[in-house]
C-alpha cells in the first residue's frame, strides 16, 4: 500500500494516534475537524463572492467607460458634421412662441369644505398611555363624540372620564 503523508506523518500514524485517544478526545477532535471544514467553506464562499463583486463592478465600470467614449466620439463627429455642412443643428425643444397649449375644456368642480365639529380634547388624551403612540384624527373624533375610543396600535380602551379621574387625583 502506498503511504500518504499529511504534515510529515503517515496516514496510518494519524489514525493510530486518533484511536489511542479517549472517546471524549475523539469527539472533540471530530468537532474541531468539522468546525475547521465549515469555516473553510464559509471562507471560500466569501472569497468567491468578493471576487464576483469585483469582476461585476470592473465590468460595469468598463461598460460605462466605453459608453462615455462612444458618446464623446458621437458628439464630436456630430458637431463636425454640422460645422462642415453648414446646416443648423436641430433644436430638441421648439421656441416658446411656437408652442401652443392644448385646448382642453375643464369643468370646474365645486369644492365643498368639510366642516369638522369636534370638541377640543386635552393634550393628555392625544397619546395612548399603554403604547405611547399618538391617537389618529378618527380616534380623537370618536373619543369626543362617544367618550370612549380604543387605540388602533395596542387596543387599550381610553375614555374621557378616565382622564378626568387621573387629573383629579
Amino acid at each position: 500500500m502506498m503511504e500518504v503523508y499529511i504534515f510529515g506523518l503517515t496516514w496510518q500514524a494519524i489514525v493510530e494516534w486518533f484511536l489511542a485517544q479517549p472517546i471524549y478526545a475523539q469527539v472533540f477532535v471530530l468537532i474541531g475537524v468539522f468546525a475547521v471544514l465549515v469555516l473553510a467553506v464559509i471562507l471560500v464562499y466569501y472569497i468567491l463572492k468578493g471576487v464576483a463583486y469585483l469582476v461585476y463592478y470592473v465590468l460595469k465600470g468598463v461598460y460605462y467607460l466605453l459608453k462615455g467614449i462612444g458618446l464623446l466620439f458621437y458628439k464630436t463627429f456630430e458637431g463636425l458634421y454640422y460645422l462642415i455642412s453648414g446646416k443648423p443643428k436641430p433644436q430638441l425643444n421648439p421656441a416658446p412662441e411656437q408652442q401652443v397649449p392644448p385646448q382642453v375644456k375643464q369643468e370646474e368642480e365645486l369644492i365643498v369644505p368639510i366642516l369638522k365639529s369636534e370638541q377640543i380634547v386635552r393634550p393628555e388624551v392625544v397619546y395612548c398611555s399603554e403604547c405611547g403612540n399618538r391617537f389618529t384624527d378618527s380616534m380623537i373624533q370618536t373619543i369626543s363624540e362617544r367618550g370612549v375610543a380604543y387605540c388602533i396600535h395596542c387596543g387599550n380602551k381610553k375614555t374621557q372620564d378616565h382622564q378626568m379621574s387621573i387629573e383629579s387625583q
